[in-house]
């Protein structure tokens, strides 16, 4: 049994690949900052990347998404006891915690550096006085 391929076969751009990676709505002008810094043209197809390089977009693209807004794009209409939201988006402290840890383990595994917080704190600890 022979399967053919079609030479028009569309192939999946890094563009492509790259939202497919992430549940949020993604800008052009995101995508393409990411592709330029490392080095990517445009419209690329995703199977003439390296691992490496997919890895390392896919990082930059979670570090993106960790700092975007936590609400977008929310539209509510409200009459009486109605009410209708719409188009938003909502993520937490947590997920985003998520997407920055994965991004750093990516970093991590391929050299870079990691991106983290220099802020430190120290539990001191809390003295309650009784009431007199």
């Amino acid at each position: 049994m022979t399967r053919e391929t079609s030479h028009t076969e569309t192939q999946r751009t890094v563009e492509e690949y790259l939202r497919g990676c992430v549940g949020f709505d993604i800008e052009d002008n995101a995508i393409a900052t990411i592709l330029e810094d490392r080095g990517i043209a445009p419209g690329t197809p995703s199977k003439e990347l390296t691992r490496k390089q997919k890895e390392l977009c896919k990082a930059d693209l979670y570090m993106w998404c960790a700092s975007t807004p936590s609400i977008k794009g929310s539209v509510e209409e409200a009459h009486g006891t109605w009410k209708h939201k719409e188009g938003s988006t909502e993520s937490s402290a947590y997920d985003k915690r998520n997407l920055r840890i994965m991004a750093n383990e990516i970093y991590k595994k391929y050299g870079e550096n990691v991106a983290g917080s220099t802020i430190k704190l120290h539990a001191r600890g809390m003295r309650l006085w009784p009431r007199r």
